[in-house]
């Protein structure tokens, strides 16, 4: 990576202890969706609370609700009932105009597909987010200094196809940091890596964890990704089944 970037780019290390600022507060949400007469419950109440800088995860087997809760807490879809607070504001009861803001100022967003534009090259992709809204350098300027941040400034003229998995899947990462989001929210990240991909897609959240203090929420699957995260949100058949931290699963 550009070590010149790290230096004059990243604030300070955060310490991995909570700071007690909660920046996320999720309060009683339940999901439901009609089948034929009846209705599915997909979320059934699920509260919790992320705290600023925190890594952690939320996992569960598939058809647990994971993946929609994640999609709700990044302001992608809206629950049937309760509340999701950012900053103390409810982004489940938003305008989509004022959601897509929120969005694009506050959330980063890594998919376990990529979803990169095809057409675009690295750099290109990593730009789009920037053309929405005031920021501070340019989107080209952002751009590259995020894909060496990430280890790519010799891929920038490249496509996806062009790319290989963990590079594509660090090209979204730099994507979801562009406009400097205080959370960034991945869902699956390594599902579609290799085991040696998926550790190096691990290894490079944990290091921007610390150097940028950002916030990192990760749904996942696999308890080896779930415990790498200083929490483990534990969701079952649409509940919360526990809650637990890296001291209590007993890991190092």
């Amino acid at each position: 990576m550009d070590e010149t970037v790290l230096q004059h780019s990243i604030p300070a290390p955060v310490p991995s202890e909570r700071t007690g600022q909660v920046v996320m507060d999720v309060r009683t949400i339940k999901k439901s969706l009609p089948l034929g007469r009846e209705q599915i419950d997909i979320l059934k109440g699920i509260s919790f609370q992320i705290f600023s800088g925190e890594f952690v995860s939320i996992i569960g087997p598939s058809g647990s609700g994971k993946s929609t809760l994640l999609g709700i807490i990044a302001g992608l879809d809206n629950p049937t009932s309760g509340e999701v607070l950012i900053d103390g504001v409810d982004i489940a009861r938003m305008t989509e105009g004022r959601l897509a803001e929120v969005r694009n100022s506050k959330i980063g967003m890594v998919f376990q597909a990529f979803n990169l534009i095809p057409t675009l090259t690295a750099q290109e992709n990593v730009e789009v987010p920037l053309y929405v809204g005031k920021h501070k350098l340019s989107p080209s300027a952002r751009a590259k200094e995020l894909l060496g941040l990430v280890g790519l400034s010799h891929r920038l003229g490249h496509r996806p196809t062009q790319l290989s998995g963990g590079e594509q899947q660090r090209v979204a990462i730099a994507r979801a940091l562009a406009t400097n989001p205080a959370i960034v929210i991945a869902d699956e990240p390594t599902g579609n890596l290799d085991a040696k991909n998926g550790e190096n897609i691990l290894n490079l959240i944990t290091d921007l964890r610390t150097q940028m203090g950002k916030t990192f929420i990760i749904a996942t699957h696999d308890q080896n990704v779930a415990a790498r995260a200083e929490r483990a949100i534990h969701i079952l058949d649409g509940l919360v089944e526990s809650i637990d931290t890296r001291l209590e699963r007993g890991s190092e």
